[in-house]
């Protein structure tokens, strides 16, 4: 069975996208099915972006993945479905001015003559529905809006929508880009001294009724309108996180390691 057929039948995607609708229906589960984690990352695995190396990995391994990993996954399921489809490369800004290498992978879907981000991999921000260019925000869980800003002809940034203002997440140009480009972006985030993944554990998913996020110590459960923040304290804490609430397996040895580098501050 191929590669991204094993990855369908495991989030559970039976019928063919016809539409945005659908397309929204495979994001959500895959969102629902799979981590957003970089704890391969810092325990120094090598990690493949080879596709049937990233469904071993990340979806029946359930070790979850970044955005190399969840955004290639989701470009080569719409592309096997017949979808028009590019992946640019963009710098994370997260509302910063700053001079940043590229390093974050995500999907640009065409239909229907519209462009659409698709983008499972920008952690617990990760829009669950497909972004469309244009003035109008895209509404998604928990009514986030989401809005592309076209700087000029060839430039753009992805904003969501916060009272106090547009929070900048990345910004992108329409250049061509292959997969060496990425190999390089991904051996910057998984090695280089300053990438934030190799700096800060990070672990995610997404389901209709609530995010989870965990960031270092700090364990948060976002609703509608409400977040609940639990600081981690003890190593019981963390095991009893990784295990009841992500379900996320982990050797002893291993879950000690993060907790001793990451958690305990």
């Amino acid at each position: 069975m191929q590669a991204i057929e094993r990855y369908l039948k495991i989030i559970d995607v039976k019928d063919k996208p016809k539409n945005i609708t659908d397309i929204n229906f495979l994001i959500k589960k895959h969102l629902q099915s799979l981590h957003f984690c970089n704890f391969p990352v810092l325990l120094g695995e090598d990690i493949s972006l080879e596709l049937e190396a990233i469904v071993e990995k990340m979806v029946e391994q359930k070790k979850g993945g970044y955005c190399f990993e969840h955004n290639k996954l989701l470009y080569e399921a719409l592309k096997y479905f017949g979808f028009e489809v590019e992946a640019p490369f963009a710098r994370v800004l997260n509302n910063q001015k700053i001079d940043v290498p590229k390093t974050h992978r995500f999907t640009l879907l065409t239909l229907g003559g519209e462009r659409y981000i698709v983008d499972a991999g920008f952690s617990f921000m990760s829009p669950n529905s497909a972004i469309k260019f244009g003035d109008t925000p895209t509404k998604t869980i928990f009514e986030r809006d989401y809005i592309v800003k076209e700087l000029d002809a060839n430039n753009f940034e992805l904003a969501l929508m916060r009272k106090e203002g547009l929070y900048t997440l990345y910004s992108f140009d329409l250049t061509k880009h292959n997969e060496r480009d990425f190999e390089m972006g991904h051996f910057y985030s998984s090695k280089h001294k300053d990438a934030p993944f190799v700096n800060n554990l990070v672990l995610s998913k997404i389901t209709d009724a609530k995010i989870y996020s965990l960031k270092n110590n700090s364990y948060h459960e976002i609703f509608k309108g409400t977040t609940e923040e639990v600081i981690i304290k003890t190593q019981e804490q963390f095991s009893a996180i990784l295990r009841d609430i992500f379900e996320y397996n982990i050797s002893e040895k291993d879950m000690k390691y993060l907790f001793d580098k990451f958690i305990y501050l």
